[in-house]
C-alpha cells in the first residue's frame, strides 16, 4: 500500500512536522529549517497533532503500526504510552516498570520511536536532567515547555 504524507507547522517548535501514514500512522519526522511548506491535514494523526500544539488536545487516539519494532522496543514504548501528559519519569523508573534494569537500553528503544509525541518519549528524563531526544534535545524541552503552560507538569523522579 503506498504511503500519504501530511504537514503541519508547529508554532511552539518552529518546525513542521511530517506525518506518515497509510492506513495507520507510521512515522513523525521534524523538519528545521525550512520555510514555506505547504500544510497538509488530513489524516487523524495531523489534526490531533495540530490540535495538540494549539493546546487543545492531551491524548492521541489516532492508529498506528509500530509493529517492526523489535518485541523489548516494543515493550518499552507500549510503557511509554502510559506516561500522561504533564507528567515525565525517568529512563530508570521507565526501566523498572518494564522489569528490566537497563536504562541505557531503555533509552535506546525511545530513539528507535517512529512516532514521537504520540508514543511520549520526551516524557522520560534524566535523573540530573533532560536526556536526549532523537530529534535534539531543544524539541524536548519545548515539548516539556508546552506540556507545562498547559498543565504544570509532575516530575516522578527515581
Amino acid at each position: 500500500m503506498a504511503s500519504s504524507r501530511d504537514i503541519i507547522y508547529a508554532q511552539p517548535l518552529d518546525c513542521y512536522v511530517e506525518m506518515v501514514y497509510d492506513t495507520k500512522l507510521r512515522s513523525v519526522r521534524f523538519i528545521k529549517g525550512v520555510e514555506g511548506l505547504k500544510e497538509v491535514k488530513i489524516s487523524r494523526a495531523s489534526i490531533e497533532l495540530d490540535q495538540y500544539f494549539k493546546g487543545e488536545r492531551t491524548e492521541f487516539t489516532c492508529e498506528m503500526d509500530i509493529s517492526e519494532l523489535s518485541p523489548f522496543t516494543w515493550r518499552v514504548l507500549n510503557e511509554t504510552g502510559k506516561i500522561k501528559f504533564g507528567e515525565t519519569i525517568t529512563y530508570s523508573e521507565l526501566a523498572k516498570r518494564i522489569g528490566s534494569r537497563g536504562y541505557r537500553a531503555v533509552g535506546r528503544a525511545l530513539a528507535a520511536n517512529p512516532v514521537p509525541i504520540v508514543i511520549p518519549c520526551h516524557r522520560v528524563v534524566g535523573k540530573r536532567g533532560t536526556g536526549g531526544f532523537s530529534a535534539g534535545v531543544d524539541i524536548k524541552t519545548r515539548l516539556l515547555e508546552l506540556e507545562q503552560k498547559i498543565s504544570p507538569i509532575t516530575f516522578n523522579r527515581s
